[in-house]
């Protein structure tokens, strides 16, 4: 009996498979492929978004409306009320601000989120690189809704931002569903007709009679007027980021949203923006009245570290180091012309990265002993912050951690930093176990107002004014003196501290 023949080549079969000449299981109704339900992404535009970036978005705009849009849900109640339509409603159907705002959440649940990632897509891509679905009776109603998020100055503020993008999406979702809980308010069944027609569910009404029901929610003066207002906030919000937050860390922010305890991206507000403008300049202008103590604590930190340093000699028109120009300065004025192209700057550079530990507590909200440059106390917390930031800048910061009575890692970036508040108690070891398990070194900047069970050779303490190490153990404080790795700064003077915990004055 003649076996069958057999086909061993896999493009070979499929080749077989698609003419007929194979008898497959797989192409029948009963198959496989015919149970299977392939699924089609909802979206009408493309490219598709990452997963990743989805949750991020979603993270943003899910924050932003769980909060009410930042009070937008709430103004526009108020012109809600004494919009005819709705004032006609018999006073039994009339909600509440509360009961309209819990509406907007239960609106918010059913609507589909595809639209938000199509709205995040059309403001973040080139239109070259957009490629729409066919317009259709099914998507007829979505079309509809994106035609209404358009914005073509919008959209030059946000190409290629993610987190930009994101500020306009979250504004254009909120229009979205305060227009559509109106709706179920006034028209019940048409704002049903809408739901089905987002969702593609076009069997069960008459599509004029829901295109004209559209035009009328998004074309009278307050849905007009409401969307006129979403534009401008959302354009005013990214303003504001631009003055205040360079590209790099606004695409940090938007990588970083859904990450839990996150403080970034989902919590952008006007208030948030003006509290980091504000930390910003406090930090600034610490960092200019402190300039000299930081470095001179840094000179005593990385030379304990034994960071290594790289030496480098510029000519004196070429270097960016205005001190060596002492050099030049202390020459004879004879010499000076003579031997202006031969003076050399001396500039050192420190190399290898520092993590940093900043106390938190409460206490740490009182003043350092130095004032700024308009005369204000400068507090501890803000210190730390201005250590940190001069770390930064010379490349010097690898990882910084908060602690209280737990450690807490941040981003690096000085958004972040600034940012950093205090209040809470106080644990030493936490921070102290933190640096061993990490095995880098670290500065920790603290009042010590707590005890210290544990030595670690990795840490060097920076004590700021009142500072007092006597509360650690004898035996850690003893060693943190011996070895030069604890310091106290008043606010005037850098001091030693004894082995038994005291400064040495």
């Amino acid at each position: 009996m003649a076996s069958k023949k057999q086909y061993k080549n896999v493009y070979t079969i499929l080749e077989k498979v698609k003419k007929g000449e194979i008898d497959t299981y797989y192409k029948e109704k009963d198959g496989l492929f015919g149970k299977i339900d392939f699924y089609k992404r909802p979206d009408l535009i493309k490219p598709h978004m990452h997963y990743l970036d989805e949750t991020r978005l979603e993270r943003i705009v899910d924050t932003f409306i769980r909060q009410g849009g930042d009070k937008t849900a709430e103004e526009f109640y108020k012109k809600l009320s004494s919009y005819s339509k709705f004032k006609s409603l018999p006073e039994d159907k009339k909600p509440n601000y509360q009961a309209f705002s819990q509406k907007i959440q239960e609106t918010y649940s059913k609507f589909p989120k595809h639209i938000m990632r199509d709205v995040f897509k059309m403001y973040y891509h080139k239109m070259p690189h957009l490629e729409f679905e066919d317009r259709t009776d099914k998507t007829q109603t979505k079309f509809k809704f994106l035609e209404k998020a358009n914005n073509p100055v919008g959209k030059i503020m946000t190409e290629t931002s993610s987190l930009k993008s994101s500020i306009f999406t979250r504004s254009i979702m909120m229009y979205y569903l305060m227009q559509m809980t109106a709706m179920e308010y006034i028209d019940p069944n048409q704002a049903k007709d809408m739901m089905n027609g987002l969702n593609g569910n076009t069997s069960d009404f008459d599509q004029k009679d829901l295109d004209k029901a559209l035009d009328n929610m998004f074309n009278n003066k307050l849905g007009k007027d409401q969307l006129e207002q979403a534009m401008q906030d959302a354009q005013n919000m990214c303003q504001q980021m631009d003055d205040n937050i360079p590209d790099t860390i606004q695409d940090k922010m938007f990588d970083e949203a859904n990450q839990g305890g996150s403080q970034g991206a989902a919590k952008i507000s006007p208030d948030y923006m003006r509290k980091i403008a504000e930390n910003l300049q406090n930090v600034s202008m610490s960092m200019g009245s402190l300039k000299e103590k930081i470095k001179r604590l840094l000179d005593k930190t990385t030379s304990y570290f034994s960071s290594r340093q790289v030496v480098k000699y510029d000519d004196l028109f070429n270097s960016d180091n205005v001190a060596g120009l002492d050099e030049f300065v202390f020459l004879h004025p004879k010499l000076r012309k003579f031997m202006i192209e031969d003076v050399m700057i001396k500039d050192v550079k420190y190399v290898g990265k520092i993590d940093i530990y900043i106390d938190v507590s409460g206490s740490m909200s009182s003043g350092c002993g130095v004032p700024d440059t308009q005369g204000r106390s400068i507090s501890k917390i803000d210190f730390s912050k201005s250590f940190a930031a001069k770390l930064l800048e010379m490349d010097m910061l690898n990882d910084v951690y908060l602690f209280d009575t737990r450690v807490k890692k941040i981003s690096t970036d000085m958004v972040s930093i600034a940012m950093v508040d205090c209040g809470g108690g106080t644990t030493i070891d936490c921070a102290v176990r933190s640096i061993e398990s990490s095995e880098n070194n670290a500065i920790v900047i603290t009042d010590a107002e707590d005890s210290c069970n544990i030595y670690s050779s990795k840490a060097f303490f920076i004590g700021v004014n009142g500072a007092r190490f006597n509360h650690f153990s004898d035996n850690s404080i003893a060693q943190y003196s011996q070895k030069g790795q604890v310091v106290v700064f008043d606010g005037k003077k850098i001091y030693p501290v004894d082995q038994k915990g005291y400064c040495k004055k």
